[in-house]
């Protein structure tokens, strides 16, 4: 059998003649080897060969890599101690395996091979730490694919750029096939198509700039777009590291996340791979070698994308290693580890050029370590839409020609609360209604859907008023500026008071309290006008009460604003766990004495302010911020008046 002609210090890359047809040689002998050699220089190869007690590290694309560049590897010297780790093993492929036999057999003068997808992951930390040389493959580029092919065809291709993005080791060996070089690279480029595509969502996604009620998100996203495209057109100049490019988006459910950076992806153009925990569990068998092997395929797919989005949703369900268990820190610690490394190897010069994105429902769930800078960096939230961004909303679900002359403006108003997802419900239903009443969609097809009609009782209508009617004037009497107050029927509730809520970064316990008073107004109004409260303070962990009882418990229990310093969770854990504290739910329960009396007073001294507002509220179903306001300043001037001009 003839030598083979790779890994030789006389490689000359221009060489376009002929192979003989006893010389070539299939893509699955040569695709490991041509990538070595080209990630080697000369000089280095001649040095392993040397040095008798050599330490080499091969970084390579994926895992399956692993085996053939370790055979490519024989070819340079003989190792006395090979390490070639994909992670498959839970047991053996970690940096605490393989210590002893790193160090004997260098110090006995033999050479030592480290082979792995994540060498600081799974290789020995002995041999990572001493090694005389990392090498980062950079896998199949377009000058290694050409090599092959010529070697597997005997004729030097003509390649598009890229040919072989986003194929794996045996994807691209299995394309390279056959008697002629166009064959083999209509091969590859069919093969490429079809892993490229990664999220096909991407192609329908609405355009970026259009996008209403992202506030911040989309800021960060237009600067983003705005920097790779510059970062095109330099030919990679700043560094692709150095761009701004990880992130968190937190929100509540259904405010548009995923649709965002599918925009995003696709206004970057940029191909998008999205995964999530969830995905890890179910994809696999479910356990821990299982969801690594699920995550590291999500991770080496967007890398081999390059440039690429991992969109990683659920992001919250990676658990916060400071409040888990010991039996559960042993499970997930590998993950975690796993993960944050990934992040961190992004960061390295000549790393693949990926941009992270990550999604929550629960921004404050994340483990610190995840949005630390160099890594997501930061959590941007998203806030429900206003009114102005529903009515756009509203237009850009409504095809050409449906309903043109409705002032949208009303509606945004009516549905604010809602999310863009609800909008696209909306119109859907409204349009399937028009349809099934064989004429065009009319304005009242998405009134109905957005405010259907009250199908309460007048006493319960009443109740919602002055339950609402409480909630809006005791925000605007804290500070907190409200932007209407409605009785819509929605699926939780039979009407809403919309305003910002958000503490401070640092509150203190009288700002904690007084927004727990404003969130009980609604019950004490209740019992101050009707002579008793309902049921529609609690029920679910997004009641008033419920709200109420996290602030609290984490008052005492989580932020050392209570009689306890000691920290035991965040408030929401604090709270679901208060039933196995008596303790301290006999100090939240006597709390809630407190404030719901200090409500009442609040709703006592604002009698005239929350009638006016509830009898409005019954008359109209809307009562705006502005309305509001006027409200409770003419009900000022009336108490002045009444107290000789005294404000």
């Amino acid at each position: 059998m003839p030598h083979l002609t790779f890994l030789r210090d006389d490689l000359n890359e221009a060489e376009t003649g002929d192979v003989a047809a006893d010389e070539r040689r299939p893509a699955t002998e040569t695709l490991a080897a041509f990538a070595l050699e080209a990630a080697l220089s000369p000089a280095q190869r001649r040095r392993i060969a040397a040095d008798p007690a050599f330490a080499l590290v091969v970084q390579v694309p994926a895992a399956d890599w692993v085996e053939p560049v370790r055979e490519a590897c024989g070819r340079l010297a003989a190792w006395g101690y090979v390490a070639a780790r994909t992670g498959a093993s839970r047991s053996e492929d970690r940096a605490d395996r393989g210590n002893d036999r790193v160090a004997d057999r260098l110090a006995r003068g033999d050479r030592v091979l480290g082979v792995s997808q994540s060498p600081a992951r799974y290789l020995p930390s002995a041999l990572v730490a001493a090694a005389d040389l990392h090498v980062r493959l950079p896998g199949a580029t377009d000058a290694v694919i050409a090599r092959v092919v010529r070697a597997a065809t005997g004729r030097r291709p003509t390649l598009p750029p890229g040919i072989a993005r986003g194929l794996d080791f045996f994807e691209i060996a299995a394309a390279v096939r056959g008697t002629t070089a166009r064959a083999c690279v209509a091969r590859l480029a069919a093969a490429a198509r079809s892993k490229a595509t990664a999220d096909p969502a991407v192609g329908s996604a609405p355009d970026f700039a259009t996008l209403v009620g992202f506030g911040d998100a989309h800021a960060w996203g237009t600067r983003l777009i705005d920097e790779i495209a510059t970062w095109r057109a330099s030919g990679g100049a700043p560094a692709f590291q150095r761009l701004d490019r990880h992130v968190a988006l937190s929100s509540a459910p259904g405010l548009g996340k995923s649709s965002f950076v599918r925009s995003l992806a696709k206004a970057a153009g940029l191909p998008l791979v999205a995964t999530s925990v969830g995905a890890w569990f179910t994809g696999s068998d479910g356990h821990l070698g299982g969801v690594l092997r699920a995550w590291d395929a999500a991770y080496t797919h967007a890398c081999a994308l390059a440039p690429s989005i991992l969109f990683l949703d659920e992001a919250d369900s990676i658990p916060n290693r400071a409040t888990m268990d010991n039996h559960a820190r042993e499970w997930w610690t590998p993950l975690c580890t796993s993960i944050l490394l990934g992040f961190d190897a992004l960061n390295a010069p000549g790393a693949p050029e990926v941009c992270i994105i990550a999604a929550t429902n629960y921004g404050d769930r994340l483990d610190p370590a995840l949005i630390r800078p160099g890594r997501l960096g930061r959590v941007i939230e998203i806030k429900p839409p206003s009114a102005a961004d529903l009515a756009v909303i509203f237009r850009q679900h409504l095809d050409d020609g449906e309903v043109p002359d409705m002032d949208l403006a009303p509606l945004g108003a009516l549905a604010l609360g809602a999310s863009g997802a609800q909008v696209a419900g909306w119109v859907s239903e409204a349009r399937a209604a028009a349809r099934a009443a064989g004429r065009p969609m009319r304005p009242e097809d998405l009134l109905g859907r957005v405010a259907p009609p009250d199908q309460g009782s007048p006493a319960d209508r009443r109740r919602s008023a002055y339950h609402e009617a409480g909630h809006a004037v005791a925000f605007e009497r804290i500070g907190a500026r409200v932007a209407q107050v409605d009785l819509v029927p929605r699926r939780d509730s039979l009407g809403a008071t919309s305003v910002a809520t958000r503490l401070g970064q640092s509150p203190t316990r009288a700002e904690i309290e007084g927004l727990a008073v404003a969130l009980l107004c609604g019950r004490a109004a209740e019992i101050l006008f009707l002579g008793e409260p309902s049921a529609g303070a609690g029920g679910d962990s997004r009641s008033d009460l419920a709200r109420v009882t996290t602030l609290l418990a984490g008052n005492h229990a989580s932020l050392g604003l209570g009689d306890r310093l000691a920290y035991r969770g965040a408030p929401h854990e604090v709270a679901v766990a208060l039933s196995l504290d008596p303790a301290l739910l006999g100090v939240v329960e006597r709390d809630l004495d407190r404030l719901s009396g200090e409500a009442l007073a609040v709703m006592e001294a604002n009698r005239t302010a929350v009638a006016a507002v509830a009898e409005l509220l019954i008359a109209r179903r809307l009562v705006s911020g502005d309305a509001l306001r006027a409200l409770i300043a003419e009900a000022d001037q009336h108490r002045a008046a009444q107290d000789g001009g005294q404000p």
